[in-house]
This record gives C-alpha cells, sequence and structure tokens, in this order.
C-alpha cells in the first residue's frame, strides 16, 4: 500500500495492479485464441497482444514518456508461460465462467485507471487524459479482433465494455482535475467500470447498432412549419379584421 502514497501529488499504481490486469488480458486472450483453434503461436501471439496492445498505443501516443511493454521483460515471460498454459490445459477454463468475467472487468477498469492516470502525471489535458485511459482499456481486445479478421467487438452492439471503460477514465479525470484525493480517484474509476460492466449485462443494457434520426427530425421539421404557418395565416386574418372593426366603431360614434 505504501506504492499507492509515495508522492501526494502523484499516483503510484502497485506493480500487482498492473501484473494482475496484464495476466488477465493474456488469460483472456489466449482462450480467445483457442475458441478459434489458433495453434500455440497464435494464443500466445493473441494473449500478449491483448495484454499490451492497449498499453503500447498509449506510449507510442504520449511518446518519450517509457514504453511499459519494454520495461519488464521478465513480466513478458512470465505472460508467454501463461498463454503456452492455457493452451494446453483450456478445459480448466470453461467452467470458471463467472470468475474469469469478474477478473475481465477488473482488468479493464485497471487499464483504464492505468492510462489515465499515466496520461494525468504526464501533464495531459482533460479530453487526452479520457481519452488515453479508454484506449488503453480497450486497445489490446480491439487489436486482438483486428489480427483475426474480426470486427472489433467495441464496435458492435454489445453490453458495456468500451462505454465502461470510458466512464471510468472520464470519472478518474473530473475527480483528478478537480483537485480530488488521487486514489479515491482511482477507487472512482476501478468501481465505476466494474460496476457498469456487470449492470450492463445484468439489465441486459446494450449499445444501439442502429439509430437514424432524420425521421424524427423530419417530423419535427414539418411540425414546426405548420405551426408557423398556422401562426402567420392567424396573424394575416388578425390584421385584416383590425381596420375594419376600427372603421364600424368610428361610424357608432357619429
Amino acid at each position: 500500500m505504501e506504492q499507492f502514497f509515495a508522492d501526494g501529488a502523484t499516483l503510484q499504481v502497485p506493480f500487482g495492479a498492473d501484473f494482475f490486469s496484464v495476466a488477465v488480458g493474456v488469460i483472456t486472450g489466449a482462450i480467445f485464441a483457442c475458441d478459434r483453434k489458433l495453434d500455440i503461436v497464435g494464443t500466445v501471439v493473441l494473449g500478449l497482444l491483448t495484454a499490451y496492445g492497449g498499453g503500447i498505443i498509449r506510449d507510442l501516443l504520449l511518446q518519450d514518456h517509457g514504453v511499459y511493454f519494454m520495461q519488464y521483460p521478465e513480466v513478458i515471460l512470465i505472460c508467454m508461460g501463461l498463454a503456452v498454459f492455457v493452451f494446453y490445459f483450456r478445459g480448466l477454463f470453461k467452467h470458471e465462467g463467472q470468475l474469469l468475467f469478474f477478473a475481465d472487468a477488473l482488468s479493464v477498469a485497471l487499464f483504464a485507471l492505468a492510462g489515465a492516470n499515466k496520461a494525468f502525471q504526464c501533464g495531459e489535458g482533460f479530453v487526452m487524459v479520457v481519452i488515453l485511459g479508454a484506449l488503453t482499456s480497450v486497445g489490446g481486445g480491439a487489436l486482438r479482433d483486428i489480427a483475426v479478421g474480426e470486427t472489433p467487438g467495441i464496435f458492435q452492439r454489445s453490453n458495456f465494455y468500451a462505454v465502461a471503460g470510458l466512464a471510468g477514465a472520464l470519472v478518474f479525470a473530473a475527480m483528478a482535475f478537480l483537485g480530488s484525493n488521487l486514489v479515491l480517484s482511482a477507487i472512482a474509476c476501478v468501481f465505476t467500470v466494474v460496476f457498469l460492466r456487470y449492470f450492463s449485462v445484468y439489465f441486459d443494457w446494450k449499445t444501439s447498432n442502429e439509430a437514424d434520426l432524420v425521421p424524427k427530425v423530419s417530423r419535427g421539421a414539418h411540425r414546426a412549419k405548420d405551426f408557423c404557418s398556422e401562426m402567420f395565416r392567424r396573424a394575416t386574418l388578425h390584421r385584416k379584421k383590425e381596420p375594419a372593426s376600427r372603421a364600424l366603431r368610428f361610424k357608432k360614434r357619429k
């Protein structure tokens, strides 16, 4: 816990949290590869791509602030070992759906936190902190899908995944820039992602894949046009009647 409070002005994410998110990313990527009948090489590559892809995108965009993937080569070897283990013992993961779902949701949350926190520490503005946090949370999964020739899941109708990562990064950025304690900001980010992920599945909240506002806007425009035309017509009739009523009142006075 001392790593959390290493500096009052910065948030030092514990190495264990980083390793956990990377490890879960490797496992989910390897399971994804096994489901698509890839060989051992494909399983290892997809596992690493899922685990490190979002962080690599973030670090390349930040520039000159170090690449996490290259800082801990021993972790890469451990992750490769995890991918090999999943490949040869995939049956162990078929009955752990709930546990894997929770681990995946927590991994996405930690990735969002890592991305947003690093961008914040590098002095980026509010918008870039949110964007880099969201990119880190889902970038690996998107690259994994692209690697096997599929449309990334974050671009398809589904329960909240990218939305959860974006919301978590947004919460962290908002609290951090408002001067809130960064530890509390980190906790709020993680809880936001995990709860949104779970709630979206429990209540079956899904992003929409079809939305066309043209008919509604057209109907609204026609109604507005009809309303304005009717108002103009009544105003015109009122102006025509007004001189006649004045003349009638003038005659009565005589």
